[in-house]
């Protein structure tokens, strides 16, 4: 009987913590509490960042929902450098599906090292305003990570001339 009224004040007390957490296991966010009149959430921050042979990179680029894109470089040397380039929404989500069909919500970082390389981090989020995101960093794009890899060079490529 003990045992009982244990187990029943246990399950009692543990159905408030479980009606918070969904079958994902992951908290849900809050519902906004204020309208989004500026549609310009990040949805994507890509960074490369480390040594290489040829010296330092430091490349991050930020992806906004309404098209905005900032590429911004520092040099170890001196000064950097910002880019800013406008596409439309619909590029934007073009990118977001690609990144996703790639695997880019399911990364995990890379465990191997490298020396001479330089660490790459992406972090993708949904781009609304109160958004959630995935990150996660590897070294070289190859394996699990070549698809995503190609999906971001390609993108820098087009829009950024490199």
């Amino acid at each position: 009987m003990k045992v009982a009224i244990a187990l029943g004040a246990l399950a009692f007390a543990l159905v408030p913590a479980l009606a918070r957490v969904p079958d994902g296991g992951v908290d849900t966010p809050a519902p906004p509490t204020c309208f989004n009149v500026v549609a310009h959430e990040p949805v994507l921050v890509f960074e490369v960042l480390g040594s290489t042979l040829l010296g330092q990179v430091d490349d991050t680029l930020t992806v906004y929902s309404d098209g905005t894109l900032k590429l911004a470089t520092a040099y170890a040397d001196g000064f950097g450098q910002v880019q800013r380039v406008q596409i439309t929404p619909r590029e934007v989500f073009t990118l977001y599906q690609q990144l996703e069909l790639g695997g880019a919500f399911s990364g995990c970082d890379d465990p191997r090292q490298f020396t001479d390389v330089p660490l790459h981090t992406v972090t993708l989020m949904n781009g609304v305003q109160d958004a959630w995101g995935h990150s996660f960093s590897y070294w070289i794009g190859d394996g699990t990570y070549a698809a995503i890899d190609a999906v971001l060079e390609n993108f820098l490529a087009e829009h950024f001339n490199q």
